[in-house]
């Protein structure tokens, strides 16, 4: 009997958690592989990278084995949804915590997840940051755009999102649910909402959610998405995804209203007013492409 089968037997709450790295980008495996490992307490470690197989690939993941990891390339680019129903199907029985291969975990981030899980939760979000070390950011980036690059606000409520999502394996196989194919992130393309979707149908079947807002991980952040043309890429593909949800008009609402609110000076009229038109430029295409059936 594997690793894998043995700890498949028993109740979840008595199985390691799967720690489960949806990863496109090499070197971000390569570069927070130490760093996680360390943060987990009897944990597995799985990383599925989203590529096709290359000697470089292949290289990562003996190291991520050799380091007690377990790393598979799954040979072509099917997406973030995709490479998370993967870990789904596979680790049906299990508690899952999903994260990017841009977060840098923290142990205490981690033990509450588990503690979560073990006393009856079904989905689990802990708190997204910035960096501690980052330089002042640019005039163009308020809090009202921190979800454009995965972060939650340093204060306040939050929500689950994808980058760090603790998911109930077993409650979701037992009802069939899985994360849209539709809204998912595949390669270079930046649609959005597979995770809030997917939540959303856990809870709506039941599910038990818990919020961790008091721990909190790293996400880290390529300085290219730094800058005032990806933000509003990201804002015009976020319209696209409410529109592909069939949430056009709250989901707009619920973007503008992001931009309006954020407690900073540098939230002026001009941000609100570009972010809130990218959104809409996204909105208003979506909804086009829906009635042409695309």
């Amino acid at each position: 009997m594997d690793k894998k089968e043995t700890a498949d037997r028993g109740t979840p709450g008595q199985r390691p958690m799967v720690v489960a790295v949806c990863a496109f980008r090499p070197e971000n495996v390569r570069r927070h592989l130490r760093h996680n490992l360390d943060q987990l307490n009897g944990d597995e470690y799985l990383v599925l990278l989203d590529r096709p197989v290359t000697p470089e690939a292949e290289k990562i993941a003996a190291q991520v084995n050799e380091a007690g990891g377990t790393m598979r390339v799954l040979g072509a680019t099917r997406g973030l949804s995709a490479s998370r129903n993967t870990v789904l199907r596979e680790y049906a029985g299990r508690h899952v915590l999903f994260v990017d291969d841009d977060v840098r975990l923290d142990a205490s981030a981690v033990d509450a997840v588990r503690a979560a899980f073990r006393a009856g939760a079904h989905v689990v979000g802990a708190r997204l940051r910035p960096p501690r070390d980052m330089r002042r950011l640019p005039w163009f980036l308020s809090s009202g755009q921190f979800h454009l690059v995965g972060w939650h606000r340093p204060r306040g409520d939050i929500k689950i999102w994808g980058a760090c999502m603790g998911v109930d394996a077993d409650f979701a196989h037992r009802r069939g649910l899985l994360f849209d194919l539709g809204l998912s992130r595949t390669g270079g393309n930046l649609k959005s909402g597979e995770d809030t979707t997917f939540i959303a149908l856990m809870k709506e079947a039941g599910a038990v959610e818990r919020l961790l807002p008091g721990h909190a991980v790293v996400h880290d952040v390529d300085p290219g998405r730094l800058t005032l043309r990806y933000l509003l890429r990201r804002a015009y593909w976020q319209g696209h995804s409410e529109a592909r949800r069939h949430q056009s008009v709250a989901g707009l609402r619920k973007e503008l209203n992001r931009h309006r609110t954020a407690p900073e000076s540098r939230c002026t009229p001009l941000l609100f007013c570009l972010y809130g038109a990218a959104t809409a430029i996204g909105v208003g295409h979506g909804l086009v492409l829906r009635l042409r059936g695309k």
